[in-house]
């Protein structure tokens, strides 16, 4: 009789398949990624660009130069945050995420600070929009503020770092106050009032006045793409670590003192410089302009000097954070770095991202904006524009042109609002959180609401040429006011709802059009947008907050139960 083999016997077969790689089949393969991928893009920038184009031809009447130019810049910008935003995915956030949720269980809480400090610095080092700064300094006139033209165009690198920090120390005070167990409303006022004191001496310095717009707007700013995941990632983990991550607001409150902070940094040090004279004299100004113009001719006739540049310093922001990360995992947390060719990967497409994003911002996103803030001017005057209308007060006459500018602030800031994707996100917490109470369609028109109300004062600011401390002021002392009177989880999302607003899209629009309404309307301080777009979003929802509170059966009953 024959023996059947066992399974031991029986011996595996290698089964290989010939597939050939062509440009079809990977197109086939690739395609629908990528299409997605783009597709979220488009729907962020397009909204905002198809409003600037159909006021610019239809209602401003005027055209648009370079239009080749600058929607090569506008692609630019969509691939640059396609490529940037999956590059971060797959190789940046990994890391971050892991460092959040395993940093605080391993690590003593000074460790712990001084995490959250140096990667909220590096983070916002590393945000796309932030060097919005930097491209718009050539805008300031050096004869009428010293001071903030040095800072902006000699001293833009020192500036961003000064920020930085404010969001590493903005960071720090998050996690602390987790440890502490504080309400955010009672966290919020050293830095705020520390932010208010300082405007109000800067109101009164002859320097540092042009400084205080520019210092509210970089507070808004800095919380964008990378700085605010990382961060919330180490406060929703450090709530984890300490039991109190069930509340539904662990996430909240980091994102708003990372915000608050920068702005009370910047005009200390503005202060000292000015105090000191430590900012660039006459002599130095005409030895600077000399050596830019030249370099700014070499520059414009080279494409490739333009993209090495961009590539030198999108390395210059995104490695020494990559370079952070790799040294907590490795030697804080004492873990091994998995799926390394993944991050490598994500760190060439940050690269890459970053690369573009900062050469579409350059040609195409700030001078479009620009250009359509300065012909919004034509609506109420000819200054300027004597050669397209003999009419002293603009198309529409002073008044009524006057009230079609600030129609036009206040439907940019609702429409760009609304088509913020994270803006979606914290609408959906909201509404979980407040038990139904409070909709995500009812704090998405809110926020909406808030932002076109914020740039129609910033606006009217600019128009007129009020001085920034005139309508920050008031601002912050009634949102002030709405949040010692508002309840702690109305105060946590109100407040980071500010945060949503200022994307790295609509962020450079925002100060181009500032910066072309000013400079049509004969002045040069176009700041305050981001400040305005970003404090009225607050005022709304707090407001709001209050009437559901009142008017709402539910909320009055869980609020008597304690």
């Amino acid at each position: 009789m024959k023996e059947t083999p066992g399974p031991s016997a029986v011996q595996p077969v290698e089964v290989t398949y010939a597939v050939k790689l062509t440009p079809r089949l990977v197109f086939a393969i690739v395609g629908p990624y990528v299409y997605e991928k783009i597709a979220e893009q488009v729907k962020a920038l397009l909204p905002i660009c198809l409003f600037l184009v159909g006021f610019q031809l239809l209602v401003f009447r005027m055209d648009i130069p370079d239009a080749l130019k600058i929607s090569l810049g506008l692609c630019s910008v969509i691939m640059g945050l396609m490529f940037f935003i999956d590059g971060l995915r797959i190789g940046v956030m990994p890391l971050g995420e892991n460092i959040g949720s395993t940093l605080p269980a391993k690590a003593k809480l000074w460790v712990i600070l001084a995490s959250a400090c140096l990667l909220g610095t590096m983070a916002n080092m590393a945000e796309p929009a932030i060097g919005t700064l930097r491209i718009l300094g050539s805008k300031i006139p050096y004869e009428k503020a010293p001071l903030l033209y040095d800072y902006l165009n000699r001293r833009t690198e020192f500036v961003l770092w000064v920020v930085s920090l404010g969001v590493g120390l903005g960071a720090m005070n998050g996690i602390y106050r987790f440890v502490k167990g504080w309400s955010l409303k009672f966290t919020i006022i050293p830095g705020l009032s520390i932010s208010v004191i300082l405007t109000l001496i800067g109101a009164f310095d002859e320097q540092v006045k042009h400084l205080i717009g520019m210092a509210w707007d970089g507070g808004g700013i800095t919380t964008g793409t990378v700085t605010a995941p990382l961060v919330l990632a180490l406060g929703v983990g450090m709530a984890s670590a300490l039991g109190k991550s069930d509340s539904g607001m662990s996430g909240f409150g980091i994102i708003t003192l990372c915000s608050i902070w920068p702005i009370a940094i910047l005009l200390s040090i503005a202060l000292f410089d000015s105090w000191t004279g430590h900012y660039m004299t006459p002599e130095e100004y005409a030895a600077f302009a000399a050596s830019t113009a030249n370099s700014a001719a070499g520059a414009s006739a080279n494409v490739l000097a333009m993209i090495g540049g961009n590539f030198l310093a999108s390395a210059q922001a995104i490695l020494p954070l990559i370079a952070l990360l790799v040294v907590i995992q490795k030697f804080v947390l004492k873990e091994e770095i998995r799926n390394l060719d993944q991050v490598i990967c994500g760190v060439i497409f940050t690269l890459m991202g970053l690369m573009l994003f900062k050469i579409g911002l350059e040609t195409g996103l700030n001078p479009f904006g620009e250009k359509v803030g300065h012909d919004a001017a034509i609506s109420f005057s000819n200054n300027g524009f004597e050669g397209v209308i003999s009419a002293v007060d603009g198309r529409y006459g002073k008044g009524f042109g006057v009230a079609v500018v600030l129609l036009f602030g206040f439907l940019a800031g609702y429409g760009a609002t609304l088509a913020e994707p994270a803006l979606v996100a914290l609408g959906l917490t909201v509404e979980d959180i407040t038990a139904g109470a409070f909709k995500k369609w009812l704090l998405m028109h809110a926020v909406g609401f808030g932002v076109g109300i914020g740039l129609l004062i910033g606006v009217s600011k600019i128009i007129y040429g009020w001085p920034s401390m005139a309508i920050i002021l008031p601002s912050y002392a009634l949102v002030l006011t709405l949040t010692v009177l508002s309840d702690e989880k109305y105060v946590n999302f109100g407040w980071d709802s500010g945060g949503v607003t200022t994307g790295d899209i609509t962020s450079p629009v925002l100060i181009s059009l500032g910066l072309g309404v000013a400079g049509a309307s004969g002045g040069f301080d176009g700041f305050c947008l981001i400040a305005m777009g970003s404090v009225w979003p607050i005022i709304s929802v707090l407001a709001l907050g209050l009437f559901i509170n009142k008017t709402t059966p539910f909320v009055r009953e869980q609020k008597a139960r304690g």
